[in-house]
C-alpha cells in the first residue's frame, strides 16, 4: 500500500479517537440520569462505543498510532473513573465483603445483616442486595477487596474504581509487541472491556487482564508464566478454569502448565483456611439457585420447570464435553480459548453482561462474528434495571434472551459463510 493510500487513514484516526474519548466522557452523565432512564442512553452508549471500536481496528496501523491509542485508552479511564457503578450493586459488595476481611471476621460464615457485623455496618456502606447471602468470591478476590476497602469507608470506591481502571488499561499491554494490532484495538477499545470496568467496576477486569496475559505469553512460548497468569484469573473468580483444559492440551508439558495454573487457588484457600475464614462460602447455593438472561437454561427451565436440579448439572457437563472437544483442535490457542468462553456462556444459568469480559480477550486475539455478536447483545439485558430502580420491581423481559439467541445464530451464520469463502478461493 502506499503512502498516499494510507494518508486518509492517518488523518481519520484522530477525529475517530477524539469520538471515542468524548463518547466515554458521556458515562457520567448517563449515571447522572434520573433514576428510571438510564438504561436507554447507556445502551444507545454501548452501540456508538462498539461501531467506534471496529472502526478504530481498522485505522490503527502503525506503532506511533498504537501510542496514540494507548494515550487515548487512559484518558477514557480518566473520564469515567468517578462513574457510578449503577448498572450493578457487585462493586459495594466486593467492598464490603473486604471491610469484613479487614475487622477478623469470616466473610464467608457472616452475611451483611449478622448481629456480629453491626458496629462494622455503623461506619463502613453496607450492601444493597443479598443481604442475607455470605461473600461466595476466592479468598484471593477477598484480600484484593481487602486492600482497597484499607483506603477506608469515603475513599474505597475510588481506590477500588482505580485499581480496576489499572487492569483495564493494563489489559492490552502484554499483547502490544506481539499480538495483531486488531487484538490491541479490542482489547483497549471493546466496549465490554471498557464500560463494564469503568461502569460497572467489575472484579472480571481482572480477570481479562488474567487471561490477556497468558494468551500473551503462550504466543511466546513462556508457558509457565502463562499458567501463573491463567491461575492468578482462576484464583480470583474460578471462572477460568472453564478455559484450562485448551491451555493445557497446548502446553508442552501438561501436567506442570495445570499444576502451576492450579497453585495460586491452592495456595489462596490454605492461607485463607489459616486465617480461619471459611471458603468458598455461598458458592453451592450461588451455583444451584442463581440465573439471569441465559437463552437456553431459560427455554429449558420453562419447559422442565422442575427439573432444575439436573438441568444445572447437565447443561454443566454437556458444555464440559463440548469444550474438550474444542480444547483439543490443532490451530489457534485463542479460537480454541474464545470458543470455549462462547460454550461457557451458552450453557450457564447466568450470563451477565460483564460475564462476557474474558470472552472479549479471546477475541479480541482470534476475532468472530458470533463472539462479537453475543457481546454487543448481552447488555440489552439491562433493561431491568430502570423499573428496578424507579419502582423496586425485579422483572427481565424476554426480548433479550431473543436478542442474545439471534446475535449468535446471525454471528455463526457469518462466520460460516467467511469459512467457505475462505475454503473456496
Amino acid at each position: 500500500m502506499t503512502p498516499c493510500a494510507d494518508l486518509p487513514r492517518s488523518r481519520a484516526l484522530l477525529p475517530a479517537l477524539a469520538l471515542w474519548v468524548a463518547l466515554a466522557a458521556l458515562c457520567p452523565l448517563v449515571a447522572a440520569r434520573p433514576l428510571g432512564h438510564r438504561v436507554a442512553p447507556y445502551l444507545a452508549l454501548h452501540v456508538a462505543l462498539t461501531v467506534v471500536a471496529l472502526a478504530l481496528t481498522r485505522l490503527v496501523r502503525s506503532a506511533a498510532d498504537v501510542r496514540a491509542l494507548f494515550g487515548a485508552a487512559v484518558f477514557t479511564r480518566l473520564v469515567t473513573i468517578l462513574t457510578p457503578a449503577f448498572t450493578t450493586t457487585d462493586p459495594a459488595r466486593y467492598l464490603w465483603d473486604g471491610a469484613v476481611a479487614l475487622t477478623g471476621r469470616d466473610p464467608y460464615a457472616l452475611s451483611p445483616l449478622a448481629a456480629e457485623l453491626a458496629g462494622l455496618r455503623a461506619r463502613f456502606p453496607s450492601p444493597t442486595d443479598h443481604l442475607d447471602v455470605a461473600t461466595c468470591y476466592p479468598p484471593l478476590a477477598v484480600a484484593l477487596f481487602a486492600f482497597a476497602a484499607s483506603a477506608g469507608p469515603s475513599l474505597a470506591m475510588l481506590a477500588w474504581k482505580s485499581l480496576v481502571a489499572l487492569a483495564s488499561v493494563l489489559t492490552a499491554a502484554p499483547a502490544a509487541r506481539h499480538a495483531s494490532r486488531v487484538a490491541v484495538v479490542l482489547l483497549l477499545a471493546s466496549p465490554t472491556l471498557l464500560l463494564e470496568s469503568m461502569v460497572g467496576a467489575h472484579l472480571d477486569a481482572f480477570l481479562a487482564l488474567g487471561v490477556a496475559a497468558a494468551l500473551a505469553l503462550s504466543a511466546r512460548h513462556r508457558w509457565n508464566a502463562a499458567a501463573l497468569c491463567l491461575g492468578a484469573a482462576i484464583a480470583l473468580k474460578y471462572l477460568p478454569v472453564w478455559i484450562l483444559p485448551a491451555f493445557v492440551f497446548r502446553a508442552p508439558r501438561r501436567a506442570l502448565f495445570a499444576a502451576l495454573a492450579l497453585a495460586p487457588l491452592a495456595l489462596s484457600f490454605a492461607a485463607a483456611n489459616a486465617l480461619g475464614l471459611t471458603p468458598p462460602g455461598s458458592l453451592p447455593s450461588v451455583a444451584a439457585n442463581w440465573n439471569f438472561a441465559a437463552p437456553l437454561w431459560s427455554a429449558l427451565y420453562e419447559r422442565f420447570p422442575t427439573s432444575d436440579e439436573t438441568l444445572r448439572p447437565a447443561l454443566a457437563l454437556t458444555g464440559a464435553l463440548i469444550t474438550l472437544g474444542l480444547s483439543v483442535r490443532p490451530g489457534p490457542l485463542a479460537r480454541n480459548v474464545r470458543d470455549a468462553l462462547l460454550v461457557q456462556l451458552i450453557v450457564s444459568p447466568v450470563a451477565y453482561p460483564w460475564y462476557g469480559m474474558p470472552l472479549a480477550v479471546a477475541c479480541a486475539f482470534a476475532p468472530s462474528a458470533s463472539a462479537l455478536a453475543v457481546l454487543a447483545a448481552l447488555p440489552f439485558s439491562y433493561e431491568v434495571i430502570d423499573r428496578y430502580h424507579s419502582v423496586g420491581v425485579w422483572a427481565p423481559a424476554r426480548w433479550p434472551l431473543a436478542l442474545t439467541t439471534a446475535a449468535f445464530a446471525l454471528g455463526l451464520a457469518l462466520d460460516g459463510w467467511w469459512a467457505w469463502r475462505r475454503r473456496s478461493r
